[in-house]
């Protein structure tokens, strides 16, 4: 699997019409499977002065939302890939999800 963090949507879904697929297919004769994450937003818990989680009147935590910067979509290529894709992949040493 290969992961791949894309600037824009734009950008990442012309990448993806270059792999010639059906609409809405994710395998073909070159491709397992392709996830598309699209914008992954990160929920970062809002502090108090002692560095301690908040929480609302009902008890429930407090996060504040950070915009996902890239567009992010994984394939898993039955044989090499494209080289137009290697510029954009990355390798994160704790990915935020696991594909099995």
């Amino acid at each position: 699997m290969k992961r791949y963090s894309i600037p824009t949507k734009t950008k990442a879904l012309n990448l993806l019409k270059t792999l010639e697929l059906e609409e809405r297919q994710t395998v073909s004769k070159d491709i397992h499977a392709i996830v598309v994450w699209g914008f992954e937003d990160k929920q970062v818990p809002i502090l108090d002065a002692d560095g301690m989680q908040t929480f609302d009147e009902d008890g429930l935590p407090l996060f504040d939302i950070i915009k996902g910067l890239t567009y992010n979509v994984d394939i898993m290529w039955k044989g090499e890939q494209p080289t137009e894709w290697e510029q954009y992949e990355v390798n994160p040493s704790s990915p935020s999800h696991t594909v099995m």
